[in-house]
């Protein structure tokens, strides 16, 4: 995909305080913490659909944010504050000088900016996707559409497409030697995002800051969340700032929830089915979370 045809301070939020320790055998920390387990884990497993034996992309090329829609000088804020939000998350970031594979749009319309694309640039959208699937974009209801491009790579890393030709497998023997094994824990291949697009209706943004909109772009980018999924933990995440009723109560930037999941996700491994990995994201989670909890 042309990504250059849509273009034309860290300040995390701090942990809540330590609460006052209870006696050893007192049966409220116990509680609490099975409490917290299974928030954590209900909290990834609501941002990380997969079917069974599927497996969540990510990006593996460092990323490169860019902003269309908003002025210069508010462009620039967000891609800075992007950037710095993937540096936390332990996310390679590509230099200043880059091809954007992270794109943000702001638009006056998002449904009628949705069809425009269809009708007149529809590489704008992966290219296995059917109508159903834009279609689905343009009706649904929130100001905030989504999507991501993907690529197939080998676990070791090499594109997949670089091994295949119109006439099929180029090397057979090379692939022998060189491709992982598919086991019950790992499968030979994967995918990964190329390219990340977010469009935002620009009347959804009343009321919220630079810092919100990037770090709520950054939530909906670096990984293939949908805040519609999330059911008893959204005053935990920036996710809830876009569809939160007008006067409630949002974070200010990324939450404590948000930057440990990012985190998990980015450091969980990349070869495994989405139900180990995400078993791998709730241990390294709540050993993040444990740690800020302990500032």
């Amino acid at each position: 995909m042309a990504t250059s045809l849509f273009l034309a301070g860290l300040a995390l939020a701090p942990g809540a305080p330590a609460s006052q320790p209870s006696a050893p055998d007192s049966p409220i920390l116990v509680q609490g913490v099975h409490d917290r387990d299974r928030k954590i884990r209900n909290f990834i497993r609501e941002l990380t659909p997969a079917p069974v034996h599927g497996q969540l992309s990510r990006f593996d090329a460092p990323v490169c944010p860019a902003v269309a829609g908003l002025s210069q000088s508010k462009a620039d804020i967000v891609v800075a504050r992007m950037r710095r939000v993937a540096a936390e998350a332990g996310i390679r970031v590509a230099r200043a000088e880059c091809e954007p594979n992270v794109i943000l749009i702001i638009a006056r319309d998002k449904n009628r900016l949705l069809v425009q694309l269809q009708q007149h640039r529809p590489e704008y959208f992966p290219s296995n996707w059917s109508s159903w699937h834009v279609r689905e974009l343009q009706t649904d209801p929130s100001p905030v559409a989504a999507w991501q491009f993907e690529g197939e790579f080998w676990a070791d890393g090499r594109p997949i497409s670089s091994d295949v030709t119109a006439s099929g497998i180029s090397d057979i023997g090379q692939l022998q030697r060189t491709i992982e094994p598919l086991t019950r824990l790992k499968p030979s291949a994967r995918r990964a995002f190329q390219t990340s697009v977010v469009v935002v209706q620009a009347d959804s943004l009343d009321g919220l800051t630079t810092t919100q909109l990037a770090d709520y772009t950054a939530m909906r980018a670096f990984v293939r969340t949908e805040p519609k999924r999330l059911r008893s933990s959204s005053s935990d995440t920036i996710l809830s700032v876009i569809d939160a009723p007008m006067g409630s109560a949002v974070p200010l930037t990324l939450t404590p929830w948000d930057l440990s999941f990012l985190r998990a996700f980015y450091a969980s491994g990349s070869n495994s089915y989405a139900e180990y990995q995400r078993s791998e994201m709730q241990r390294l989670m709540k050993r993040e979370l444990e740690r800020v909890q302990e500032r």
